[in-house]
This record gives structure tokens, C-alpha cells and sequence, in this order.
């Protein structure tokens, strides 16, 4: 029988890119439905029976947690669940207890071959365990980037949320932070940054980093480097060794 799959995933790009390798990989399959925040998402679950669900860990409101929770509170019947994320360090291995499989951004060919197989060769493929899988993800969410930060401001401490920011910018030794509220220094470097805030942040340059959700055109110039327009009119520099990554992150392969 052909594949029938769903798929929840906030970024359209990466929705695209993800239905068109399964199917390459899968001729004859069928995405039954795809949702972008959590309240589709549970909608989905409770009227779609695909053979196997593709799931994002961070989407609007509170992510795969969140949803799952629901899930579990109105008693619904999950499917087989492949989680889509670029958490590669943050418990992941735990999904394979909770029966779970897992693919990290940007989604490899070959892995995601051995996933649709793993599937179609399972008759029925098993249900995840819920209560291992809400461990694994609260696991994954401790490890996670803060919501919020504080910057120092004449003297007094303003807090902030990180998902107020477009991009961060080393200038002269000095790291700012960019709100919509006005720029900030902020006490950290890039380095440090990088890894703390990803996925929802990409570095681009070893002076800038950018939240993919505030990207609006990439500008690449023939030399292979480039620049970003972001919502607010920012400009970003990309270098030529970042380009690759950040193409893929934006679906554009």
C-alpha cells in the first residue's frame, strides 16, 4: 500500500522540501494533511490516520510538548511519529525508547530513506509510548534556549524575549542585540550564542546571526557571498562559507 504520511512543521520551506524527498523516495505516497502551529496539529490528529506523522519540536504555541499533552488529555491515538528537528544534542536518542523515530535539519536522503522503510516494512509500524515520549520532550525543552534575557540599560535591567529579536551584530567588540524596541548590548558573544540559541537563530557571518523567521529576501551576489533583508529593512552580511547552510535552512535546494 502507498505511504500515507501528515506533517506539522511552522517553517513552509521546510514543509516543501520535506514532501518533495518523500516523494522521490516514496512514488505513489500521500500527505494527508500538514499543519504550521498547534492548534491544526491537534485538529489533524483527531481526524487524520496517516502511517506515519512527521513532527517539528518547535512551532507556535507551545511546540511538540504542548501538543502532545493535548493529545494525551482528550485521549487521542497517535500514529507513528518521526520527529523533524535540528536538536541534535538534546535527548534525541530517547525518542527511540518512546518508539520514535528522528531526523535532524537539514533532512538527509539517505536517513530519511531508512525511516520510510523502517515504516512500510512494520505492519502495523508501532505507536509511540506517550508518557516516554513527553519525557524525552521535556528533557529536550530543559535543554533548550531561554525564552527571555536581560540587557542592562541606564542602570536599570530590561528583559527581553528572543523571540523579539531579528538579528545580533558584532560592532567594534561589541555584540547587539536587535529589537524592535531599539538595539542593545548584550554581554555574550556569538560564539557562546550559536549553539545556544539554534535552531531558531542561524549564525551567517562570524559577526552576525539572524532568527530565520525574521529573514525576508536573500541577496546573494555572484562571488558566492551575500546579504539578507530581514522584516525590519535590517541588512545582514552572509559569508561564502555559510551560504550552503543557510540555503538549506531556508528550503531552497
Amino acid at each position: 500500500m502507498p505511504l500515507r504520511y501528515a506533517l506539522i512543521e511552522d517553517e513552509p520551506p521546510a514543509r516543501a522540501r520535506l514532501k518533495r524527498l518523500v516523494s522521490e523516495l516514496a512514488p505513489g505516497s500521500e500527505c494527508l494533511a500538514e499543519a504550521a502551529d498547534g492548534v491544526a496539529g491537534l485538529e489533524l490528529l483527531r481526524t487524520q490516520r496517516p502511517d506515519l506523522l512527521f513532527l517539528d519540536i518547535e512551532f507556535p504555541p507551545g511546540g511538540a510538548f504542548a501538543l502532545l499533552e493535548q493529545a494525551r488529555q482528550a485521549g487521542i491515538a497517535l500514529p507513528p511519529i518521526a520527529f523533524v528537528t535540528a536538536f541534535d544534542q538534546h535527548a534525541l536518542e530517547a525518542f527511540r525508547w518512546a518508539a520514535c523515530d528522528y531526523l535532524l535539519k537539514p533532512v538527509d536522503r539517505e536517513r530519511l530513506q531508512e525511516t520510510l522503510a523502517r515504516v512500510q516494512r512494520l505492519e502495523p509500524a508501532p505507536a509511540p509510548d506517550l508518557a516516554l515520549l513527553l519525557q524525552a520532550l521535556e528533557a529536550t525543552r530543559r535543554s533548550s534556549a531561554p525564552e527571555r534575557f536581560t540587557v542592562l540599560v541606564k542602570g536599570r535591567l530590561l528583559v527581553l524575549g528572543w523571540a523579539q529579536v531579528s538579528h545580533l551584530r558584532t560592532e567594534n567588540r561589541l555584540l547587539f542585540v536587535h529589537t524592535p524596541e531599539g538595539r542593545f548590548v548584550l554581554d555574550r558573544s556569538l560564539d557562546e550564542l550559536e549553539t545556544l540559541l539554534a535552531p531558531r537563530f542561524l549564525r551567517t557571518h562570524r559577526s552576525a546571526m539572524v532568527a530565520l523567521d525574521a529573514i525576508k529576501e536573500l541577496l546573494p551576489d555572484p562571488g558566492g557571498t551575500g546579504e539578507l533583508r530581514l522584516e525590519d529593512g535590517s541588512r545582514v552580511p552572509v559569508s561564502r562559507e555559510r551560504m550552503p547552510t543557510l540555503r538549506t535552512r531556508l528550503g531552497s535546494l
